[in-house]
């Protein structure tokens, strides 16, 4: 596949003895400020199907321009909106129907490249600038690591956006902020700064935004230069005993309700609100 929306870019690590590699993982998407949609969505789970042959000890992933990643993209996200031009070139009846159908897709092959992401064998740093909201702050939460810049800041977005967390978020929150908290943070969408995501745990680190990369680059390469087995068996233990409710039942469950919700009035406001910076009016 030829990559659009995302690059890829192998470096060898800074003291390396032996060629020990960083791949860098760029949503390279910045006039979008780097929103997640279908085609990016396909690119993901490819790359992350090739990331794990590839002969790199540790993964960094981060965002074009000043922005980690805005979440789903709303304007390619047509349906629950139904609007008439939006029938793919396909009339009549056919057309809403493959416009359901490409949506709902979306989100399988979404969920199909997060699962990919969480088992790659090598360690995963995010480093996030500007915001990660949404889907965007669902694929922090997946990566083992995380360094966040003082400007910076993430939110699950879902449920004010009359959506439903997902990519997993429902259980890898609570395992880094706790339950309580999370419940907070996925209930109310609330912003949280980077001062207060280094309090609670939710970053390793936070640095100026000139510093991120090095950062992340000195972090990575450090990691590279362990010993091989030892760093993919620590994370692969590690893994194993707090992976527990990774289940084909709870994936389903994930998926299902996420078809479920986008078809509701509710979701199609949601997204109305946000495309149009308006407070949001629920149905009665």
């Amino acid at each position: 596949m030829k990559y659009r929306f995302i690059d890829w870019q192998e470096f060898e690590a800074p003291g390396a003895t032996d060629g020990e590699a960083v791949g860098v993982l760029t949503l390279n998407r910045p006039d979008r400020k780097n929103a997640l949609g279908p085609r990016m969505a396909m690119e993901l789970d490819t790359i992350f199907g090739e990331i794990r042959h590839k002969q790199v000890r540790v993964v960094v992933i981060t965002g074009a321009g000043e922005t980690f990643c805005s979440g789903g993209d709303l304007k390619e996200e047509t349906l629950p909106l139904e609007r008439p031009g939006d029938d793919l070139g396909i009339r009549g009846e056919y057309g809403e129907l493959a416009q359901w159908m490409i949506n709902d897709h979306f989100h399988v092959i979404a969920q199909r490249a997060l699962r990919k992401l969480e088992e790659l064998p090598q360690p995963v740093i995010a480093a996030i600038d500007g915001a990660a909201v949404g889907a965007g702050f669902e694929m922090t939460l997946a990566c083992d690591l995380r360094i966040m810049t003082d400007r910076a800041r993430v939110s699950e977005i879902a449920v004010p956006a009359g959506f439903v967390s997902e990519w997993s978020c429902p259980r890898n929150l609570p395992k880094l902020v706790g339950l309580t908290l999370a419940n907070e943070l996925i209930l109310t969408g609330r912003f949280v700064e980077a001062a207060e995501a280094r309090a609670i745990g939710l970053v390793n680190r936070v640095v100026a935004p000139e510093n991120l990369m090095d950062e992340a680059m000195t972090l990575a390469s450090q990691i590279a230069r362990m010993p091989y087995l030892g760093v993919r068996y620590a994370k692969e233990l590690i893994q194993l005993y707090n992976q527990d409710n990774r289940t084909p039942e709870n994936y389903k469950a994930e998926l299902d309700r996420v078809m479920e919700i986008i078809r509701t009035d509710d979701s199609a406001e949601g997204i109305r609100a946000l495309l149009e910076r308006r407070p949001v009016r629920w149905a009665e």
